[in-house]
């Protein structure tokens, strides 16, 4: 339960630490957004025509990467959002099973007291025979065999139970292991990829700017 515990603690923090990413890549998106509008608007008043183009360029590029950035803010909280959310589920779950052990081990622990009552009593009345009849030892010896039934079943039920939760709590390790590695993996090809086509995008706009220099133009 402390491991749990810890375990949940971490996974919640992940999560505040994504939508904290998430609110940082919004805000980085909008910046882009009032920087390409900024840029256009400049573009507009400029006289020179190669400027103004190369402001333009800029503007429309301003304005992809808000898209993109935009994009990426909510690929970086869908990867870990959804594995995040089910394993913390997943640890309730768990949680609730761990109190249904409980359960069994307290149904276990009363019937074996009970039958140890009952076997006390019986073997004061083997000690002193006068103080039952044969009708009440019958009786005392059949309700004890009913508590030991009655008690094996409980003791199997826990353990049946324990055995259970031993083996899921060792199948939630290792599936928690495989499915972060999985999103992580898959965050890093995200973020990968978005800064490919950011290279890409930068690539293209400084091509765009060399083609458009004036100086460059008169040289050809």
């Amino acid at each position: 339960m402390q491991e749990l515990d810890a375990v949940e603690e971490e996974l919640r923090a992940l999560l505040r630490a994504l939508e904290y990413s998430q609110r940082q890549r919004r805000e980085l998106s909008i910046a882009h957004g009032e920087l390409g509008e900024a840029y256009l608007k400049m573009a507009g008043q400029e006289l020179s025509k190669s400027l103004s183009n190369g402001l333009t360029d800029m503007g429309s590029l301003q304005q992809k990467l808000k898209v993109l950035q935009s994009r990426q803010g909510v690929a970086d909280f869908a990867e870990f959002q959804l594995t995040t959310d089910e394993y913390i589920r997943l640890i309730g779950s768990v949680r609730t099973a761990f109190t249904a052990r409980g359960r069994a081990y307290g149904l276990w622990q009363n019937s074996l007291a009970d039958l140890m009552k009952r076997r006390k009593v019986l073997e004061g009345y083997v000690q002193y025979p006068s103080r039952a009849s044969p009708e009440r030892l019958s009786q005392l010896k059949a309700e004890i065999a009913r508590a030991e039934i009655r008690t094996e079943g409980n003791r199997n039920a826990f353990d049946d139970v324990s055995l259970i939760l031993k083996h899921e709590v060792a199948r939630f390790d290792a599936s928690r292991v495989r499915d972060f590695q999985a999103a992580i993996e898959a965050y890093l090809a995200s973020l990968i990829d978005t800064q490919e086509e950011i290279v890409t995008m930068w690539e293209a706009y400084l091509v765009s700017l060399r083609n458009t220099d004036p100086a460059t133009t008169e040289s050809r």
